[in-house]
């Protein structure tokens, strides 16, 4: 096989793969009806099954690098695509919430050996240039899988059950993981690794860490990170489904073709957004990181306060911004990571970090679950009421990443 074709092809098998790990990570909002009444679950047991995915995908992000780093990419990502394998078949299988618990823990830890390790692997076949694009790339197909997360799930789940719909999964995962043991290669035939100064780099990158640990700059991205990743995925995820089922009386399909806009607002808006900061406001990254979350602001704002006076052609343009305004929040928040840190210890910074937005979502969905469960439900459904109560503190959250950014202009201009 000629090298043109192979390294299109491992791209074609990572996005694939990639793509399956995004789906899971929303799913759950259109199952959230399915799995109440299959387990006579609450919202706060059936939060606390939705975040098992994040817990082991956050904890095991700085250990994904390390082992990529050993073994080889291709390993790590055959074994992660057959792990969560094995999550998707035992959730199929799940008799009760705890069982459905675990497997979706395991599903999360086949997700977290992904990203990092695709990318080391798109580095030589694409070459440094290319790295932004594949970068996207992924992140564009994976927002596709939370598009057929919605509608199409939503869809496919009433034709064959959503037992029988994680059989479906689970064999594709199979079909992924022979693929990618089969077909990804690490380097392509001859490379040559550029030379690296690697004389003492041992030692001051252990001290650099700790310095790392100590900087104020650090604790104010993780904060950033927990704070503003928390509330989205909570959303999109698990809440929105059910929230426009109860609240606004949508059929099932309805509710999933509004939140797939979110997805389509992270395609089609984040590109945009990355170009004007790339572009039009090089300079001024963070004054239109804090622009960004005041958009999400008030787009909780109106979920909180507006609620069932929400119009569907509203709805849809809170749903589009707000998918929009996050993939430009995560391009402006990875851009002046890039520029606050050192080179040589950039995958470093990026490896402690990464886990906050998901430690963040973790939090907040079994949170969330326990203020709807407060409330409790009527006639079979939550009131408005109640997720009123869990969409405040979402917007509680944003709104303190809103204070946290100002944080970042200050230091900027005493720097």
């Amino acid at each position: 096989m000629s090298l043109f074709p192979q390294r299109w092809l491992i791209l074609i098998i990572l996005n694939a793969v990639y793509f399956f790990a995004y789906f899971h990570r929303v799913s759950t909002a259109v199952l959230a009806p399915y799995l109440m009444e299959a387990f006579a679950a609450t919202a706060t047991s059936l939060g606390g099954m939705s975040s098992a995915y994040f817990y082991p995908y956050a904890l095991s992000q700085p250990v994904v690098g390390i082992l990529t780093d050993r073994f080889g990419a291709r390993k790590v990502i055959t074994f992660s695509t057959f792990i969560g394998f094995l999550g998707a078949f035992l959730f199929g299988l799940a008799p009760n919430l705890l069982w459905a618990s675990f497997a979706r823990a395991l599903i999360g830890l086949g997700a977290a050996g992904v990203f990092v390790p695709a990318l080391k692997v798109l580095l030589p076949w694409f070459g440094a240039r290319a790295f932004a694009q594949m970068n996207t790339l992924l992140l564009a197909v994976g927002n596709m899988g939370a598009i057929a997360a919605s509608t199409p799930y939503a869809w496919f789940v009433q034709q064959v059950g959503w037992r029988t719909s994680f059989f479906f999964v689970a064999a594709l995962s199979l079909l992924l993981a022979v693929l990618s043991r089969t077909y990804i290669q690490n380097v392509p035939p001859g490379y040559v690794p550029e030379s690296e100064a690697r004389n003492g780099q041992d030692s001051s990158s252990k001290r650099g860490l700790v310095d790392l640990m100590k900087t104020p700059f650090f604790w104010i991205m993780a904060a950033l990170f927990f704070t503003f990743g928390g509330p989205f995925s909570t959303f999109q995820g698990l809440w929105g489904y059910p929230f426009l089922m109860d609240v606004f009386g949508y059929e099932k399909l309805q509710a999933g073709n509004l939140i797939m806009i979110i997805a389509c607002g992270v395609i089609l808006g984040g590109p945009v957004l990355g170009y004007l900061t790339d572009k039009t406001f090089a300079g001024a990254k963070r004054p239109l990181l804090s622009v960004m979350i005041m958009v999400q602001v008030f787009n909780w704002f109106c979920l909180v306060f507006l609620g069932p006076s929400l119009g569907s052609i509203f709805l849809g343009f809170i749903f589009f911004t707000m998918g929009m305004t996050l993939a430009g929040t995560l391009s402006l928040v990875w851009s002046i990571v890039r520029e606050e840190s050192p080179p040589e210890r950039l995958g470093t910074v990026m490896g402690l970090l990464n886990p906050a937005p998901f430690l963040g979502v973790a939090t907040f969905q079994p949170l969330t679950g326990y203020l709807m469960d407060r409330v409790g439900k009527s006639g079979g459904i939550f009131p408005f009421e109640a997720y009123q109560h869990a969409f405040g503190l979402c917007l509680s959250s944003l709104s303190i990443s809103l204070v946290i950014s100002f944080f970042l202009i200050r230091r900027r201009k005493r720097g």
